[in-house]
């Protein structure tokens, strides 16, 4: 299935950072196992158990938002999420900022800062290749 020219979706976040909340979920639920004995002998109250569950929740939350976040651009209309999709029509936009640093991508995101009319200042990182470049063209027009 070809894909038209103004269309690429792909990954949001870089492996690297993909890696690191993959093995941040397992690791808690390691930490957690290998100390069971001396968490089991503490006196938990409720307001701890809550907290500890708080933390796990946004710990887990957190790493699927990064592990399966998606960065999409379709007929001029970015959009970014995994639960919640967040769409930004490009006609709205008052504002653009492009952060990428090719020899840092691994480590630093590209991202693209958005203000739209009416909804405020958006923050969209996007990993994928032919979505980037895309994006490019909209920002700074089309390479020559």
């Amino acid at each position: 299935m070809n894909t038209p020219p103004d269309t690429a979706a792909g990954a949001s976040y870089p492996w690297s950072y993909r890696a690191a909340a993959a093995l941040t979920v397992p690791g808690l639920a390691l930490g957690a196992w290998l100390t069971r004995n001396e968490l089991a002998a503490l006196h938990w109250n409720a307001s701890g158990l809550l907290l500890v569950a708080a933390v796990v929740a946004l710990v887990v939350m957190g790493s699927g938002h990064i592990l399966f976040s998606r960065t999409a651009l379709r007929d001029r209309v970015i959009e970014h999420g995994w639960l919640w999709i967040d769409r930004i029509d490009w006609r709205d936009v008052s504002q653009v900022q492009l952060l990428h640093w090719p020899a840092l991508a691994w480590v630093v995101a590209p991202r693209l800062t958005v203000r739209a009319r009416g909804r405020g200042r958006h923050r969209i990182p996007m990993a994928d290749a032919r979505t980037l470049q895309l994006v490019r063209g909209l920002v700074f027009g089309p390479a020559d």
